[in-house]
Protein backbone atom coordinates (compact mmCIF):
# COMPACT_ATOMS: atom_id res chain seq x y z
CA UNK A 1 0.00 0.00 0.00
CA UNK A 2 2.91 2.50 0.88
CA UNK A 3 4.55 0.97 -2.43
CA UNK A 4 1.50 2.18 -4.37
CA UNK A 5 1.36 5.69 -2.62
CA UNK A 6 4.73 6.50 -4.12
CA UNK A 7 4.22 5.57 -7.08
CA UNK A 8 0.95 7.83 -7.61
CA UNK A 9 3.45 10.84 -6.13
CA UNK A 10 5.73 10.20 -8.87
CA UNK A 11 3.24 10.04 -11.53
CA UNK A 12 1.54 13.78 -10.15
CA UNK A 13 5.29 14.91 -10.45
CA UNK A 14 6.04 13.96 -13.55
CA UNK A 15 2.20 15.25 -15.06
CA UNK A 16 3.60 18.71 -13.27
CA UNK A 17 6.71 18.58 -15.26
CA UNK A 18 5.05 17.91 -18.14
CA UNK A 19 2.24 20.92 -17.91
CA UNK A 20 5.35 23.04 -16.96
CA UNK A 21 7.13 22.58 -19.92
CA UNK A 22 4.22 22.86 -21.99
CA UNK A 23 3.55 26.24 -20.81
CA UNK A 24 7.07 27.21 -21.21
CA UNK A 25 7.35 25.83 -24.74
CA UNK A 26 3.98 27.80 -25.78
CA UNK A 27 5.50 31.46 -24.27
CA UNK A 28 8.57 30.49 -26.00
CA UNK A 29 6.60 30.08 -29.27
CA UNK A 30 4.58 33.01 -28.57
CA UNK A 31 7.66 35.34 -27.84
CA UNK A 32 9.37 33.67 -31.13
CA UNK A 33 6.62 34.25 -33.09
CA UNK A 34 6.45 38.46 -31.86
CA UNK A 35 10.35 38.62 -32.99
CA UNK A 36 9.00 36.89 -36.38
CA UNK A 37 6.38 39.57 -36.95
CA UNK A 38 7.92 42.28 -35.88
CA UNK A 39 11.55 41.26 -38.59
CA UNK A 40 8.90 40.31 -40.97
CA UNK A 41 6.71 43.84 -41.74
CA UNK A 42 5.43 44.00 -44.79
CA UNK A 43 4.37 47.42 -46.73
CA UNK A 44 1.43 47.96 -48.11
CA UNK A 45 0.62 51.11 -50.71
CA UNK A 46 -3.25 52.16 -51.55
CA UNK A 47 -4.02 52.23 -54.79
CA UNK A 48 -5.52 56.01 -55.89
CA UNK A 49 -5.59 58.01 -58.40
CA UNK A 50 -2.89 60.99 -59.14
CA UNK A 51 -1.78 63.83 -61.60
CA UNK A 52 1.23 62.45 -63.43
CA UNK A 53 3.72 64.87 -64.13
CA UNK A 54 7.22 64.82 -65.84
CA UNK A 55 8.87 67.97 -65.76
CA UNK A 56 12.43 69.54 -66.98
CA UNK A 57 13.73 73.06 -64.46
CA UNK A 58 15.91 75.26 -67.10
CA UNK A 59 18.06 78.33 -66.05
CA UNK A 60 18.59 81.13 -68.61
CA UNK A 61 18.81 84.53 -69.53
CA UNK A 62 16.22 86.91 -70.98
CA UNK A 63 16.80 88.37 -74.98
CA UNK A 64 14.98 89.12 -77.47
CA UNK A 65 13.89 86.90 -80.15
CA UNK A 66 15.97 88.76 -82.75
CA UNK A 67 18.39 91.63 -82.36
CA UNK A 68 21.21 93.47 -84.84
CA UNK A 69 24.38 94.39 -84.91
CA UNK A 70 25.04 97.22 -86.98
CA UNK A 71 28.07 97.90 -88.41
CA UNK A 72 29.89 99.44 -91.50
CA UNK A 73 32.26 98.17 -93.97
CA UNK A 74 33.87 102.09 -94.01
CA UNK A 75 36.98 102.81 -92.36
CA UNK A 76 36.13 106.18 -91.80
CA UNK A 77 35.55 109.12 -89.26
CA UNK A 78 32.53 108.56 -86.99
CA UNK A 79 30.57 111.98 -87.52
CA UNK A 80 27.48 111.65 -85.38
CA UNK A 81 26.14 108.53 -83.01
CA UNK A 82 22.58 109.65 -82.71
CA UNK A 83 21.06 106.79 -79.82
CA UNK A 84 22.46 106.02 -76.52
CA UNK A 85 21.94 102.43 -74.23
CA UNK A 86 18.03 102.03 -73.67
CA UNK A 87 16.99 103.61 -76.08
CA UNK A 88 13.89 102.77 -78.00
CA UNK A 89 14.33 102.54 -82.14
CA UNK A 90 11.56 102.67 -85.07
CA UNK A 91 12.36 101.43 -88.40
CA UNK A 92 14.30 103.98 -90.61
CA UNK A 93 16.05 106.04 -87.11
CA UNK A 94 19.69 106.79 -88.33
CA UNK A 95 21.75 105.33 -85.28
CA UNK A 96 25.15 106.83 -87.09
CA UNK A 97 26.75 108.35 -89.55
CA UNK A 98 30.52 108.34 -90.90
CA UNK A 99 32.64 111.04 -92.91
CA UNK A 100 32.14 110.41 -96.79
CA UNK A 101 34.52 112.97 -98.38
CA UNK A 102 37.54 110.58 -98.50
CA UNK A 103 35.25 107.41 -100.22
CA UNK A 104 33.49 110.11 -102.58
CA UNK A 105 37.01 111.22 -103.88
CA UNK A 106 37.93 107.33 -104.33
CA UNK A 107 35.19 106.27 -106.48
CA UNK A 108 35.29 110.05 -108.55
CA UNK A 109 39.14 108.84 -109.42
CA UNK A 110 38.14 105.44 -110.33
CA UNK A 111 35.06 105.71 -112.14
CA UNK A 112 36.91 108.13 -114.39
CA UNK A 113 39.93 105.88 -114.80
CA UNK A 114 37.40 102.92 -116.00
CA UNK A 115 35.62 105.88 -118.13
CA UNK A 116 38.81 106.78 -120.08
CA UNK A 117 39.82 102.49 -120.53
CA UNK A 118 36.42 101.93 -121.62
CA UNK A 119 36.65 104.83 -124.19
CA UNK A 120 40.40 103.25 -125.33
CA UNK A 121 38.55 99.90 -125.65
CA UNK A 122 36.16 101.16 -127.68
CA UNK A 123 38.00 103.11 -129.60
CA UNK A 124 40.45 100.43 -131.01
CA UNK A 125 37.92 97.96 -131.01
CA UNK A 126 36.01 100.11 -133.70
CA UNK A 127 39.36 100.80 -135.89
CA UNK A 128 39.76 96.71 -135.91
CA UNK A 129 35.85 96.20 -136.60
CA UNK A 130 36.14 99.15 -139.23
CA UNK A 131 39.37 97.13 -140.84
CA UNK A 132 37.80 93.60 -140.91
CA UNK A 133 34.75 95.10 -142.59
CA UNK A 134 37.53 96.76 -145.35
CA UNK A 135 39.12 93.25 -145.94
CA UNK A 136 35.78 91.49 -146.46
CA UNK A 137 34.55 94.14 -148.95
CA UNK A 138 38.52 94.37 -150.57
CA UNK A 139 38.00 90.57 -150.80
CA UNK A 140 34.38 90.54 -152.83
CA UNK A 141 35.35 93.57 -155.21
CA UNK A 142 39.11 91.46 -156.06
CA UNK A 143 36.70 88.21 -156.85
CA UNK A 144 34.43 89.88 -158.79
CA UNK A 145 37.37 91.24 -160.93
CA UNK A 146 38.71 87.63 -161.19
CA UNK A 147 35.70 85.80 -161.63
CA UNK A 148 35.10 88.23 -164.45
CA UNK A 149 38.78 87.54 -166.04
CA UNK A 150 37.43 83.82 -165.87
CA UNK A 151 34.32 84.06 -167.83
CA UNK A 152 36.13 86.67 -170.85
CA UNK A 153 38.90 83.67 -170.62
CA UNK A 154 36.06 80.85 -171.11
CA UNK A 155 34.01 83.33 -173.69
CA UNK A 156 37.38 83.14 -176.04
CA UNK A 157 38.36 79.31 -175.46
CA UNK A 158 35.09 78.67 -176.94
CA UNK A 159 34.95 81.11 -179.59
CA UNK A 160 38.96 79.66 -180.48
CA UNK A 161 37.40 76.37 -180.45
CA UNK A 162 34.26 77.26 -182.75
CA UNK A 163 36.70 78.82 -185.29
CA UNK A 164 39.03 75.87 -184.99
CA UNK A 165 36.16 73.26 -185.75
CA UNK A 166 34.74 75.47 -188.31
CA UNK A 167 37.88 75.73 -189.94
CA UNK A 168 38.89 71.91 -189.70
CA UNK A 169 35.44 71.12 -191.69
CA UNK A 170 36.24 73.63 -194.23
CA UNK A 171 39.58 72.30 -195.05
CA UNK A 172 38.14 68.48 -195.31
CA UNK A 173 35.24 69.89 -197.31
CA UNK A 174 37.88 71.03 -200.02
CA UNK A 175 40.49 68.51 -199.83
CA UNK A 176 37.95 65.92 -200.69
CA UNK A 177 36.76 68.03 -203.54
CA UNK A 178 40.52 68.85 -205.06
CA UNK A 179 40.90 64.74 -204.89
CA UNK A 180 37.57 64.67 -207.02
CA UNK A 181 38.03 67.19 -209.54
CA UNK A 182 39.17 66.25 -212.43
CA UNK A 183 39.97 69.15 -214.44
CA UNK A 184 43.52 70.91 -213.97
CA UNK A 185 42.35 74.40 -213.78
CA UNK A 186 39.51 73.97 -211.14
CA UNK A 187 41.85 71.50 -209.35
CA UNK A 188 44.79 74.02 -208.87
CA UNK A 189 41.85 76.74 -207.89
CA UNK A 190 40.42 74.80 -204.62
CA UNK A 191 44.70 73.34 -203.97
CA UNK A 192 45.09 76.86 -203.45
CA UNK A 193 41.72 77.49 -201.73
CA UNK A 194 42.78 74.89 -199.13
CA UNK A 195 45.88 76.08 -198.28
CA UNK A 196 44.83 79.12 -197.71
CA UNK A 197 42.40 77.52 -195.19
CA UNK A 198 44.94 75.33 -193.88
CA UNK A 199 47.10 78.12 -192.92
CA UNK A 200 43.61 79.74 -191.40
CA UNK A 201 43.23 76.58 -189.25
CA UNK A 202 46.86 76.76 -188.10
CA UNK A 203 46.24 80.20 -186.82
CA UNK A 204 43.25 79.32 -184.91
CA UNK A 205 44.76 76.47 -183.36
CA UNK A 206 47.26 78.75 -182.07
CA UNK A 207 44.84 81.40 -181.03
CA UNK A 208 42.57 78.52 -179.31
CA UNK A 209 46.07 77.46 -177.20
CA UNK A 210 46.68 80.70 -176.35
CA UNK A 211 43.15 81.03 -174.81
CA UNK A 212 43.06 77.80 -173.41
CA UNK A 213 46.38 79.72 -171.35
CA UNK A 214 44.45 82.44 -170.73
CA UNK A 215 41.47 80.41 -169.15
CA UNK A 216 44.01 78.46 -166.76
CA UNK A 217 45.73 81.61 -165.76
CA UNK A 218 42.17 83.71 -165.01
CA UNK A 219 41.05 80.41 -162.65
CA UNK A 220 44.91 80.41 -160.75
CA UNK A 221 44.08 84.26 -160.56
CA UNK A 222 40.82 83.54 -158.76
CA UNK A 223 42.45 81.21 -156.12
CA UNK A 224 45.24 83.58 -155.54
CA UNK A 225 43.38 86.27 -154.71
CA UNK A 226 40.70 84.43 -152.53
CA UNK A 227 43.74 82.64 -150.66
CA UNK A 228 45.22 86.46 -150.24
CA UNK A 229 42.03 88.26 -149.50
CA UNK A 230 41.26 85.53 -146.73
CA UNK A 231 44.21 85.94 -145.36
CA UNK A 232 43.84 89.72 -144.84
CA UNK A 233 40.04 88.81 -143.29
CA UNK A 234 41.68 86.45 -140.81
CA UNK A 235 44.48 89.16 -139.81
CA UNK A 236 41.79 91.93 -138.74
CA UNK A 237 39.54 89.30 -137.01
CA UNK A 238 42.71 88.10 -134.70
CA UNK A 239 42.87 91.88 -134.21
CA UNK A 240 39.95 92.00 -132.64
CA UNK A 241 40.51 88.78 -130.98
CA UNK A 242 44.25 89.80 -129.40
CA UNK A 243 42.51 93.38 -128.29
CA UNK A 244 40.15 91.48 -126.03
CA UNK A 245 43.23 89.94 -123.90
CA UNK A 246 46.04 92.90 -124.61
CA UNK A 247 43.86 95.47 -122.85
CA UNK A 248 44.12 96.02 -119.32
CA UNK A 249 41.65 93.81 -116.87
CA UNK A 250 39.33 96.77 -115.35
CA UNK A 251 37.66 93.91 -112.96
CA UNK A 252 39.82 94.77 -109.86
CA UNK A 253 39.16 98.68 -110.82
CA UNK A 254 35.23 97.81 -110.83
CA UNK A 255 35.57 95.62 -107.44
CA UNK A 256 37.13 98.27 -105.78
CA UNK A 257 34.86 100.57 -107.26
CA UNK A 258 31.56 98.25 -106.35
CA UNK A 259 33.43 98.08 -102.24
CA UNK A 260 33.90 101.89 -102.24
CA UNK A 261 30.29 102.78 -103.09
CA UNK A 262 29.20 99.90 -100.80
CA UNK A 263 30.91 101.64 -98.38
CA UNK A 264 29.57 104.99 -98.77
CA UNK A 265 26.10 103.44 -98.20
CA UNK A 266 27.50 102.09 -95.41
CA UNK A 267 28.23 105.71 -93.54
CA UNK A 268 24.47 106.65 -92.95
CA UNK A 269 23.24 103.80 -90.51
CA UNK A 270 19.77 103.61 -89.97
CA UNK A 271 17.58 101.11 -87.94
CA UNK A 272 16.01 98.14 -89.71
CA UNK A 273 13.43 97.38 -87.07
CA UNK A 274 11.86 98.03 -83.56
CA UNK A 275 13.72 97.80 -80.33
CA UNK A 276 15.68 98.93 -77.77
CA UNK A 277 19.85 99.58 -77.98
CA UNK A 278 21.49 97.45 -75.84
CA UNK A 279 25.01 98.19 -76.55
CA UNK A 280 26.83 101.63 -78.04
CA UNK A 281 30.61 100.52 -79.01
CA UNK A 282 31.50 104.03 -80.43
CA UNK A 283 32.15 107.93 -79.92
CA UNK A 284 32.46 110.70 -82.51
CA UNK A 285 35.75 110.96 -83.93
CA UNK A 286 36.28 107.38 -83.48
CA UNK A 287 37.79 105.44 -86.81
CA UNK A 288 35.80 102.81 -87.52
CA UNK A 289 36.86 99.25 -87.82
CA UNK A 290 35.45 98.14 -90.77
CA UNK A 291 32.53 95.39 -89.81
CA UNK A 292 33.28 95.71 -86.34
CA UNK A 293 29.70 96.01 -84.39
CA UNK A 294 28.73 99.71 -83.53
CA UNK A 295 25.57 99.36 -81.66
CA UNK A 296 23.20 96.25 -80.90
CA UNK A 297 19.47 96.97 -81.25
CA UNK A 298 17.44 94.31 -79.78
CA UNK A 299 13.84 92.94 -80.26
CA UNK A 300 11.85 94.48 -76.99
CA UNK A 301 8.76 93.40 -77.78
CA UNK A 302 9.04 89.05 -78.47
CA UNK A 303 11.44 87.67 -76.05
CA UNK A 304 12.75 84.78 -75.43
CA UNK A 305 14.71 83.05 -72.36
CA UNK A 306 18.02 81.39 -73.68
CA UNK A 307 18.12 78.37 -71.97
CA UNK A 308 21.06 75.50 -70.84
CA UNK A 309 20.12 71.99 -70.87
CA UNK A 310 21.97 69.10 -69.48
CA UNK A 311 23.44 65.67 -71.42
CA UNK A 312 20.57 63.89 -69.47
CA UNK A 313 17.67 66.27 -70.77
CA UNK A 314 18.74 67.16 -74.17
CA UNK A 315 17.06 64.78 -76.23
CA UNK A 316 13.67 64.91 -74.34
CA UNK A 317 12.90 68.29 -75.77
CA UNK A 318 11.54 69.12 -78.79
CA UNK A 319 10.46 72.06 -80.79
CA UNK A 320 7.08 73.18 -79.44
CA UNK A 321 7.02 72.29 -76.19
CA UNK A 322 4.99 74.06 -73.76
CA UNK A 323 6.87 76.08 -70.77
CA UNK A 324 5.95 77.77 -67.79
CA UNK A 325 8.84 80.65 -67.41
CA UNK A 326 9.30 82.93 -63.85
CA UNK A 327 11.49 85.36 -62.77
CA UNK A 328 12.38 87.14 -59.83
CA UNK A 329 12.04 90.55 -61.39
CA UNK A 330 8.24 89.60 -61.52
CA UNK A 331 7.73 87.95 -57.96
CA UNK A 332 7.25 84.29 -59.65
CA UNK A 333 4.44 85.46 -61.90
CA UNK A 334 4.05 82.66 -64.79
CA UNK A 335 4.74 83.75 -67.80
CA UNK A 336 3.64 81.03 -70.82
CA UNK A 337 6.30 79.86 -72.96
CA UNK A 338 6.94 77.96 -76.19
CA UNK A 339 10.39 75.75 -77.26
CA UNK A 340 11.01 77.50 -80.61
CA UNK A 341 15.05 76.04 -81.34
CA UNK A 342 16.87 72.87 -79.68
CA UNK A 343 20.65 73.24 -80.06
CA UNK A 344 21.73 69.56 -79.95
CA UNK A 345 25.24 70.15 -80.78
CA UNK A 346 27.43 70.60 -77.40
CA UNK A 347 29.61 73.64 -77.55
CA UNK A 348 31.60 73.43 -74.16
CA UNK A 349 31.75 77.81 -74.13
CA UNK A 350 29.01 78.47 -76.78
CA UNK A 351 29.83 82.01 -77.64
CA UNK A 352 27.53 83.92 -79.49
CA UNK A 353 27.39 82.49 -83.31
CA UNK A 354 25.92 86.43 -84.68
CA UNK A 355 27.76 87.62 -87.63
CA UNK A 356 28.23 91.18 -87.51
CA UNK A 357 25.85 93.81 -89.27
CA UNK A 358 23.30 90.40 -89.55
CA UNK A 359 19.89 89.93 -87.87
CA UNK A 360 20.46 86.91 -85.85
CA UNK A 361 18.07 85.26 -83.14
CA UNK A 362 19.14 86.03 -79.09
CA UNK A 363 22.13 85.82 -77.64
CA UNK A 364 23.11 82.50 -75.71
CA UNK A 365 25.93 82.05 -73.65
CA UNK A 366 25.00 78.99 -71.73
CA UNK A 367 27.80 76.48 -73.27
CA UNK A 368 26.97 72.83 -73.49
CA UNK A 369 23.21 72.37 -75.10
CA UNK A 370 20.72 75.17 -74.87
CA UNK A 371 16.82 75.81 -75.92
CA UNK A 372 15.42 78.94 -77.02
CA UNK A 373 12.10 79.45 -75.62
CA UNK A 374 9.67 82.20 -76.99
CA UNK A 375 7.97 84.33 -74.28
CA UNK A 376 4.10 85.77 -74.37
CA UNK A 377 4.12 88.67 -73.90
CA UNK A 378 5.17 90.16 -70.36
CA UNK A 379 7.26 92.79 -68.53
CA UNK A 380 10.69 91.41 -68.68
CA UNK A 381 13.73 93.40 -69.81
CA UNK A 382 16.47 91.73 -72.21
CA UNK A 383 19.12 90.42 -69.82
CA UNK A 384 17.30 89.34 -66.69
CA UNK A 385 17.13 85.81 -65.34
CA UNK A 386 14.60 83.64 -65.72
CA UNK A 387 13.52 79.87 -64.62
CA UNK A 388 11.66 77.82 -67.21
CA UNK A 389 9.53 74.46 -66.14
CA UNK A 390 9.17 72.14 -69.55
CA UNK A 391 6.69 69.82 -69.09
CA UNK A 392 7.46 66.83 -70.55
CA UNK A 393 4.26 64.83 -69.45
CA UNK A 394 0.85 65.88 -68.20
CA UNK A 395 -1.87 63.20 -66.75
CA UNK A 396 -4.52 63.90 -64.83
CA UNK A 397 -6.55 61.85 -62.30
CA UNK A 398 -4.69 58.71 -63.44
CA UNK A 399 -4.54 54.98 -61.91
CA UNK A 400 -1.13 54.09 -60.88
CA UNK A 401 1.24 52.18 -59.39
CA UNK A 402 4.94 52.27 -58.43
CA UNK A 403 6.66 51.01 -61.62
CA UNK A 404 8.53 48.58 -59.80
CA UNK A 405 5.96 46.73 -58.69
CA UNK A 406 4.93 45.41 -62.11
CA UNK A 407 6.04 42.59 -62.94
CA UNK A 408 5.25 39.83 -65.74
CA UNK A 409 4.38 36.44 -65.83
CA UNK A 410 5.11 33.43 -68.44
CA UNK A 411 2.76 34.50 -70.90
CA UNK A 412 4.11 37.97 -71.08
CA UNK A 413 1.52 39.57 -69.15
CA UNK A 414 2.34 42.93 -66.56
CA UNK A 415 -0.02 41.75 -63.04
CA UNK A 416 0.97 43.42 -59.86
CA UNK A 417 0.62 42.09 -56.01
CA UNK A 418 -2.18 42.68 -53.72
CA UNK A 419 -3.24 42.45 -50.38
CA UNK A 420 -6.78 40.58 -50.11
CA UNK A 421 -8.72 41.01 -46.53
CA UNK A 422 -9.22 37.58 -45.43
CA UNK A 423 -11.95 38.92 -42.89
CA UNK A 424 -9.83 37.32 -39.75
CA UNK A 425 -7.16 40.02 -39.37
CA UNK A 426 -5.08 38.14 -41.87
CA UNK A 427 -4.29 38.96 -45.78
CA UNK A 428 -3.20 37.31 -48.78
CA UNK A 429 -1.44 38.40 -51.97
CA UNK A 430 -3.48 38.01 -54.91
CA UNK A 431 -2.47 38.63 -58.42
CA UNK A 432 -4.16 41.51 -60.43
CA UNK A 433 -3.68 41.50 -64.15
CA UNK A 434 -3.28 45.31 -65.45
CA UNK A 435 -2.31 47.14 -69.27
CA UNK A 436 0.21 49.64 -68.40
CA UNK A 437 0.43 53.04 -69.88
CA UNK A 438 2.94 55.59 -69.85
CA UNK A 439 5.70 55.33 -67.08
CA UNK A 440 6.23 58.91 -65.11
CA UNK A 441 9.18 58.85 -62.48
CA UNK A 442 8.60 56.42 -60.03
CA UNK A 443 4.85 55.62 -61.03
CA UNK A 444 3.43 53.82 -63.82
CA UNK A 445 0.24 54.42 -65.70
CA UNK A 446 -2.66 51.31 -65.28
CA UNK A 447 -5.07 51.77 -68.45
CA UNK A 448 -6.96 48.67 -67.77
CA UNK A 449 -7.06 45.04 -65.63
CA UNK A 450 -8.56 44.16 -62.51
CA UNK A 451 -6.71 47.06 -60.55
CA UNK A 452 -9.02 49.53 -58.92
CA UNK A 453 -9.16 52.46 -56.27
CA UNK A 454 -8.65 51.17 -53.07
CA UNK A 455 -6.50 47.82 -53.38
CA UNK A 456 -3.35 47.87 -51.59
CA UNK A 457 -0.17 46.78 -53.55
CA UNK A 458 2.49 45.03 -51.65
CA UNK A 459 5.31 46.90 -51.50
CA UNK A 460 7.65 43.86 -50.08
CA UNK A 461 9.30 42.15 -53.26
CA UNK A 462 10.12 39.04 -51.32
CA UNK A 463 6.26 38.27 -50.89
CA UNK A 464 4.97 35.95 -53.92
CA UNK A 465 0.92 35.15 -54.68
CA UNK A 466 -0.72 32.54 -52.17
CA UNK A 467 1.87 34.01 -49.38
CA UNK A 468 -0.12 35.12 -45.92
CA UNK A 469 -0.44 37.99 -43.66
CA UNK A 470 -1.45 39.41 -40.29
CA UNK A 471 -1.44 42.61 -38.65
CA UNK A 472 -2.99 46.06 -38.90
CA UNK A 473 -3.85 48.34 -41.74
CA UNK A 474 -2.92 52.21 -41.07
CA UNK A 475 -5.19 55.27 -41.66
CA UNK A 476 -4.14 56.63 -44.72
CA UNK A 477 -1.76 59.61 -44.75
CA UNK A 478 -1.83 61.14 -48.04
CA UNK A 479 0.53 63.77 -47.04
CA UNK A 480 3.32 60.89 -46.80
CA UNK A 481 2.82 60.07 -50.59
CA UNK A 482 5.55 60.93 -52.70
CA UNK A 483 5.88 60.38 -56.37
CA UNK A 484 9.22 61.81 -57.13
CA UNK A 485 9.38 64.20 -59.36
CA UNK A 486 5.80 62.87 -60.25
CA UNK A 487 2.86 65.62 -58.92
CA UNK A 488 0.80 62.37 -57.12
CA UNK A 489 -2.22 62.30 -55.41
CA UNK A 490 -3.46 61.05 -52.49
CA UNK A 491 -1.62 57.79 -51.81
CA UNK A 492 -1.85 55.60 -48.62
CA UNK A 493 1.15 53.39 -47.04
CA UNK A 494 -0.18 50.59 -44.10
CA UNK A 495 2.01 48.25 -42.39
CA UNK A 496 1.12 44.76 -41.62
CA UNK A 497 3.05 41.44 -39.99
CA UNK A 498 3.31 38.03 -41.26
CA UNK A 499 2.10 35.26 -39.72
CA UNK A 500 5.25 33.47 -38.55
CA UNK A 501 4.69 29.47 -39.12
Amino acid sequence: MKKKFKHKKLVIVLAIVVVAVIVLAGIAKRKLASVAEAVNIVQLEKVDKRDLSDFISLTGTVSGETKINYSSTAGAEITSVNVQVGDVVKVGDVIATLDKDSIQKQINTLEKSLSNAAALKQNESSQNQHALERAKEDQKNQLAQANDSINSAEAAYTAAQNAVNSLTSQVNTVSAQVNAASDEDEKAELQAKLSNLQEQLSSAKSDLSAADTARKEAKSNYTSVKSSTDDAIYSAQSSIESAKYNQTDDSDTQTQLDQLKKQLEDCTITSKSEGIVTAVNISVGDVNTPNSTLVTVENNTDLIVNASVTEKDILKLQEGMKAIVTSDALDDQEINGEIIKVVKVYNASNPSSEQTGQETSGTSNTGGFSVQIKLDHCDLISGMSAKAKVVLTDRENVLSVPYDLVQQDEDGKDYVLCAEDNGDGTYTAVKKNITVGEEVNYYTEVTGGDLKVGDYVIMDYSISEGDTFTGEIGSDDSENADAGSASAGSSTSVSSEVVAD
